[in-house]
């Protein structure tokens, strides 16, 4: 029976599909990524543009609010400390003085005036491009002019006088019949009725021809009688100029019903013929703009919003405007300002061009990437393998590889230096040697231990609680993990098995978990390391203005119980017995002797001829049944490491100290005395001459009182 031949399925190359795969999701990304940022940059512009319009209204709010404060101010002093009732000439002067403090303050003001119920009024004004046209353009040097308006039986006149800088009188100007009465004006009714200071919508001024609002007061003393100011709109139209920003950027302030109020051109706008000829304020549409005409449009398009934001086109622009009330006493008025689209929109549109062509880029970058990813794929994989065999050789600290951009890849990377930090950690916390034997399976962690022969090692800080309370915690940390670092390393190169810290002193032993034939040597040699180690680094504490960490140490060697104790979910390897108790008791027998290392018969025995011992004592520790013979470790006997050499003046004593011991041992104490005080005087500072000293004292002291 003839098989049939099986269809072969259609197989794709994996740079093939890592290509195509990629290129889809970078083309999705970026357009997404496109449209995003373009919504973002749209939104975050017209956002940015509301926040500046906000800015420029509060502004203008800011500064009409602070005239009226300032305006208002006065008018209350001023309808307090005048009387009404001076002569109409007197009074002028006085007005005058206020309106020269006022134009330091309040540039916007134009004049100060009092109508009174007679019908008379009083104004003094400043002379400035709109002056009265009754002064003529005489007097350049005039600073002021003042109307003087009266009543008569034949109808009321007024005159003029211009005054410079100093009020000294340039001009004077008959008296010409009038029709001006104070009574008529928009702000005398007001300010009668009111009481406080009122504020007129604006209006075009009866003496010169320009348009601004008037505050006034009733005055306090003579009713009937009312003291005013006149704000020019002038300056606000300056200032809305220097708010113009960029130069595209409109702004205008209207009322409601459309009168123009300001514009950064209001005046050359407000003082065409059309309105000098109608006497009133022009509207908006008769400037004849039809982008200020379409921004007027744009607010009554939606009555009722205090505040609004829209678009509008004139011509083939768009534009974007906000419209806001200006408030603060001119709730009838209100700010708008317009910027073309392209104006506000060219940043955002020339990032999106800028993201169009990097996305263009990326896309071609992308496929040149994954080409090359995709042929050295396995190049990872095998480096991965290469750092698992390097950590189970216990290898650490491998230069960091740049990360892969394959998922699987990174994380794989990600688990071999998770792997590498838990085991570099652990041995931090565990013997390496004990990490090594689980890690080869050469040794088990189940609770128990072995009996076999140690040597052990306690070490301890002389006065170390004093220092610890002269200290912060930080520094006594810093301090003690600096010291912990550089002894622990010395007696770890020595072969020791650190098994704790425990405060300020160390454990640690040899010849377990790895057995060593010259454990006893090795644990020798690591306490004259980490002794004179200690000396270097006392002398860096010193320098740095610290306190230094005299350290005794103690060694013995014998049999302990070596193995995991502890619970099913917390275990410790140590050892345990009688031998270990003995070297912490010798350790604790140095603050007697003034040594530095004691060790034990036991270790003395072991390891002669390769080190210098002297002598100590024979003595009960603490804990024992039995006296023993305890020695001072002085030194390394060989020549390999010169540092270890014991010092040259406990050398230059060891022999007189054998013969002083000698005398000692047979019972002649005043012999035993003699040669030990004569090994004190040498040797000062060796405080274990001073303690068989005090004891030959102590033996013939029966003797001398018999």
């Amino acid at each position: 029976m003839k098989q049939r031949a099986e269809r072969k399925p259609f197989l794709w190359s994996l740079q093939a599909l890592l290509a195509l795969v990629f290129t889809l999701v970078v083309l999705a990304i970026s357009a997404a990524l496109i449209g995003f940022n373009h919504h973002q940059l749209t939104a975050l512009t017209i956002r940015d543009a509301e926040d500046d319009f906000q800015r420029i209204a509060s502004n203008v709010r800011n500064e009409l609010a602070g005239s009226l404060r300032i305006a208002g101010s006065v008018l209350d002093t001023v309808s307090i400390t005048i009387d009404p009732e001076l002569p109409s000439e007197q009074l002028v002067v006085t007005l005058t003085a206020v309106l020269k403090e006022l134009d330091e303050v309040l540039p916007a003001a134009t004049g100060v005036f009092l109508g009174r119920s007679d019908g008379s009024h009083v104004v003094v004004q400043t002379i400035s491009d709109a002056r009265p046209p009754e002064i003529g353009p005489e007097s350049h040097d005039g600073a002021y002019v003042f109307m003087i308006v009266e009543p008569a039986t034949d109808g009321p006149s007024a005159r003029w006088i211009v005054v410079d800088a100093q009020g000294r009188e340039l001009r004077r100007i008959g008296s010409r019949p009038t029709a001006f009465d104070p009574r008529r004006r928009p702000w005398y009714a007001p300010a009668l009725a009111s009481g406080d200071v009122i504020l007129t919508p604006p209006y075009r001024f009866a003496s010169v021809p320009e348009a601004g609002v008037t505050l006034a007061r009733q005055a306090r003393q003579t009713p009937g009688a009312v003291f005013g100011i006149d704000m020019t709109l002038a300056s606000l139209d300056l200032y809305l100029e220097r708010l113009r920003f960029p130069p595209d950027l409109e702004l205008l302030v209207f009322d409601a019903a459309g009168t123009l109020i300001a514009h950064p051109r209001g005046g050359s706008y407000r003082m065409i013929r059309q309105a000098d000829r109608n006497n009133r304020l022009l509207t908006v549409d008769d400037l004849g703009s039809p982008l200020l005409s379409g921004m007027y449009r744009t607010f009554q398009e939606a009555p009722g919003r205090k505040e609004r934001s829209a678009s509008f086109t004139v011509g083939d622009e768009n534009y974007f405007s906000r419209t806001e009330q200006v408030g603060e006493g001119f709730d009838n008025l209100f700010i708008s300002l317009a910027i073309p689209f392209d104006t506000m929109m060219g940043p955002a549109e020339r990032i999106r061009t800028g993201l169009l062509v990097i996305s263009g880029i990326s896309v071609a970058v992308t496929l040149l990437i994954v080409l090359l990813a995709a042929r050295y794929l396995a190049r990872p994989l095998r480096l991965a393998t290469d750092d698992i065999r390097r950590i189970m050789k216990f290898e650490f600290g491998h230069a960091r590889r740049s990360q892969s951009r394959v998922m699987e890849v990174r994380e794989l990377s990600r688990a071999i230096d998770t792997l590498e930090l838990a085991l570099s950690n652990f041995m931090r916390y565990v013997p390496n040697a004990l990490v090594r034997g689980i890690i080869g399976r050469k040794m088990s962690s189940e609770l128990g231990g072995k009996r076999q022969a140690i040597t052990v090692l306690f070490t301890d800080v002389a006065g170390f609680t004093p220092m610890a309370e002269g200290l912060d915690p930080e520094e006594v940390m810093a301090k003690t993990s600096r010291y912990f670092s550089e002894i622990g390393g010395e007696l770890v190169r020595s072969g020791a098995t650190i098994d704790k810290y425990i405060g300020d002193s160390i454990m640690a032993f040899w010849n377990a978990p790895e057995e060593r034939e010259d454990h006893v040597a090795l644990a020798c040699l690591g306490a004259l390391r980490a002794a004179r180690r200690l000396d270097r680094l006392n002398e860096d504490f010193v320098a740095e203005g610290g306190a230094p960490m005299q350290t005794r140490f103690g060694l013995h060697t014998g049999e302990a119980v070596i193995g995991n104790v502890g619970s099913v979910d917390r275990i410790n390897y140590t050892a345990l017995g009688h031998t270990v108790n003995m070297a912490s008791r010798l350790e604790k027998l140095n603050k007697r002797y003034g040594t530095t290392i004691l060790v034990s018969e036991d270790v003395q025995r072991a390891t002669a001829g390769e080190y210098v011992f002297r002598f100590v004592d024979r003595t009960v520790p603490e804990g024992a049944h039995r006296p023993m013979i305890i020695y001072e470790l002085l030194g390394a006997a060989g020549d390999d490491e010169s540092e270890l050499a014991p010092d040259p003046d406990r050398l230059r004593t060891l022999e007189d100290w054998e013969r002083a011991r000698a005398s000692y041992e047979a019972g002649d104490w005043a012999k035993a005395a003699a040669q030990l005080e004569a090994l004190a005087a040498a040797a000062p500072d060796d405080r274990l001459f001073q303690v068989y000293l005090h004891r030959c004292h102590a033996s013939l002291q029966p003797s001398r009182t018999g």
